[in-house]
């Protein structure tokens, strides 16, 4: 069996929640399913809950897999945090609607349907994923959009509301803890659409920072990312870490790092946002690299992983991503 780190102990000790992301194989996994249940106290389904896979169809809705992970969580008393119920990746047949009553309703069916089926079971939710554009501050191209204008996200929130008064509901995107004159953009346009939202009696509960570093290419910006979560508290929002982890093929670009350096990563992300925002949880997006699938970039053998980085290596050994987290939890 695994090591045992024991970050459940210490989140259940703190009342604070600490997630990761699974996967449906890994609940039918012994060895994976105890790591998630020595260390978290909420999990994410990766894919399980995304319109791909509870409505390929129109109207005709599949949760067969989400269903046993919700039964696992409720099993080994774990919240469940739901991932994701308006995303620009959509089934085809969402893609080719044109009109814009047609897509309202079916963004009302899709959302009542899934947060009221989990209502007593799902607490927290990504109602909109990554609005904005993966690399600029300008706003997705996506069929809402399109059709709805910026609308569509107060609508969506809006709906899941509606569906779920009592569940937490979040704003979803990537670089918004990362250091470049574009990410300081991203963080402006966000800010920007939450005080809009907020300014509408939009019910958004916080913001979800996803935490994909790179390390030799990505660098935390502390300050910006501090004034940026303040700025949400301000405003009466709180702040997810959602979908924490690194990867490693760009790490020949940084001699100076070492494996070590995983730990600082992980730690700064979640003390920063604790200390300016109000953090509502960390999720992880994974707990074992042996778990995970390759990482297609990840070429360099000299590179410390050839997946991306989560808290146990190939080996089921804990990395010293784990120390770093239980040193922010533990600063709490």
């Amino acid at each position: 069996m695994p090591a045992a780190a024991g970050l459940r102990v210490l989140a259940d000790r703190r009342s604070f929640r600490f997630g990761s992301a699974i996967d449906f194989q890994n609940i039918n996994d012994p060895i994976a399913a105890e790591i998630y249940i020595d260390n978290v106290n909420s999990i994410t389904p990766r894919n399980e809950l995304k319109w791909s896979a509870t409505e390929k169809r129109p109207g005709v809705f599949s949760f067969g897999s989400a269903d046993r992970m919700v039964a696992f969580a409720r099993k080994n008393n774990m919240r469940v945090y739901g991932h994701t119920l308006i995303w620009y990746r959509v089934p085809g047949w969402v893609s080719d609607i044109t009109d814009a009553k047609t897509i309202q309703a079916t963004m009302n069916r899709h959302i009542k349907q899934v947060v009221t089926r989990y209502k007593n079971s799902i607490d927290a939710w990504d109602v909109v994923n990554e609005p904005l554009e993966y690399d600029a501050p300008d706003l997705r191209d996506c069929v809402f959009r399109r059709l709805l204008g910026d609308e569509y996200i107060r609508m969506s929130f809006d709906m899941a509301h509606q569906a779920n008064p009592g569940a937490t509901l979040v704003l979803n995107e990537t670089h918004l803890e990362k250091k470049s004159d574009v990410f300081e953009q991203k963080r402006a346009r966000i800010l920007k659409i939450v005080e809009d939202l907020v300014a509408k009696k939009t019910p958004i509960n916080a913001v979800g920072l996803q935490a994909h570093f790179r390390p030799g290419l990505d660098r935390i910006d502390p300050e910006g990312m501090g004034r940026f979560c303040a700025a949400l508290k301000d405003m009466g929002v709180g702040v997810f870490i959602t979908e924490l982890d690194a990867s490693c093929h760009f790490l020949n670009r940084d001699k100076a790092f070492t494996p070590a350096s995983y730990a600082d990563i992980f730690s700064e992300v979640i003390t920063v946002a604790a200390e300016h925002g109000d953090l509502k949880g960390v999720t992880v997006w994974g707990m074992s690299e042996k778990y995970g699938a390759p990482d297609e970039k990840a070429t360099d053998p000299a590179a410390a992983c050839t997946k991306r980085v989560n808290l146990y290596d190939e080996n089921n050994a804990p990395r010293s991503a784990v120390d770093g987290i239980r040193r922010a939890i533990e600063a709490m």
